[in-house]
């Protein structure tokens, strides 16, 4: 009977020791905060993993004169946001001004007015910062590209 009581006293106060010594190393590792993802994946591979591919919208459209001004002679434009009327696409022009986004009104032939953040020749520039914005900015997760018909 003593015996037993030993072993047993010696088995609770093992399994405590036991107990504390792993909620310390739990608890290092959560201070830590790396993963086994973190620490077996390289860091090119992870961003992989964290960015799942999403298809850009692509619009292929005319544009035309809006006011005096005339189209932008780029082929490819970000657009962020699209208005049946002029006074929401200014509006929203001044909304985004104040998130560092510089950008110009365009219209097209069915008279809707596009707010493009991005105007360039190249499509690779133009789909690579529609992704930046929708990493940086999620509420823009719908920015898409437009191409000008000639």
């Amino acid at each position: 009977m003593k015996n037993s009581m030993i072993i047993l006293t010696c088995v609770l106060i093992g399994t405590a020791l036991l107990s504390f010594s792993c909620a310390g190393t739990n608890k290092q590792l959560r201070k830590n905060r790396k993963s086994i993802t973190a620490i077996l994946i390289p860091e090119t591979e992870k961003k992989q993993i964290s960015e799942p591919t999403v298809e850009i919208k692509e619009v292929e459209e005319k544009l035309i004169p809006f006011g005096e001004k005339l189209p932008d002679p780029s082929r490819f434009f970000v657009i962020i946001g699209s208005f049946r009327y002029p006074e929401n696409a200014k509006k929203y022009q001044m909304q985004i001004l104040t998130e560092g986004f510089n950008s110009e009104i365009l219209r097209n032939e069915a008279g809707l007015y596009r707010v493009s953040v991005m105007s360039t020749n190249e499509i690779a520039a133009a789909r690579e910062d529609i992704r930046r914005i929708r990493r940086t900015f999620p509420e823009y997760s719908e920015t898409w590209l437009l191409i000008q018909k000639k």
